[in-house]
């Protein structure tokens, strides 16, 4: 027979005793709760043993450009002689639309000696697995790219493809990208015409792009 106050249970010597089932209901009275260990950070305790000194502020800035104001921007581009403006704006929009392996030309305005305002460069095929953005293809295809802010884009870009068919280089597809507005008839027209001509594929992408 027991001698003590508790219930007759065995105690393995060594074991570690089980507190009672009581323990969080004591808490949750005290006001307190348990910490989930498995979703437990420093940050999070010392925020909640020192909350004044963490800020609870949350930046959020919107930047919202409207469209009348851009396209004006791009109409008047030539009238404050940002030609290279226009050209880097549109390197960028095209590494994030179209292939992120541009490498830039440096030289005089309308891309120097190299023909092109810019071009593909070769990437491996276990990188180009891992992009985010743009079209694979572009990383062992050769692609050449012709920026223009001229009014008259007709002229420029027969000029252009000319000079990128010139080269010989084995471009297998060329983008011409202008601040102008292009009809649909007028692109597809043209479009049909220079691949025909030069035998590689041939894109125009204006204002609306």
């Amino acid at each position: 027979m027991s001698t003590s106050g508790h219930d007759d249970k065995d105690v393995t010597e060594g074991s570690t005793p089980q507190l009672p089932d009581t323990a969080p209901l004591l808490d949750k009275r005290a006001g307190r709760q348990w910490p989930d260990p498995e979703a437990f950070h420093p940050s999070e305790f010392m925020r909640a043993r020192r909350p004044h000194l963490f800020s609870d502020t949350k930046v959020i800035e919107y930047a919202h450009l409207d469209r009348a104001v851009l396209d004006h921007h791009l109409e008047t581009l030539t009238n404050r002689k940002q030609e290279l403006v226009f050209e880097r704006f549109a390197r960028k929009l095209a590494e994030k639309e179209l292939c992120p392996n541009l490498v830039p030309q440096t030289g005089p305005t309308g891309g120097g000696d190299s023909k092109v305002d810019t071009e593909t460069y070769p990437v491996a095929g276990e990188i180009a697995l891992r992009w985010y953005e743009g079209q694979s293809d572009a990383a062992q295809q050769r692609w050449g790219f012709a920026i223009s802010a001229k009014k008259a884009w007709k002229p420029k870009i027969e000029k252009d493809l000319a000079s990128i068919a010139g080269t010989k280089r084995g471009y297998v597809r060329a983008y011409f990208i202008t601040n102008q507005y292009v009809k649909d008839k007028d692109r597809g027209d043209m479009e049909d015409e220079l691949r025909k001509k030069y035998g590689f594929d041939v894109h125009i992408l204006d204002r609306n792009w």
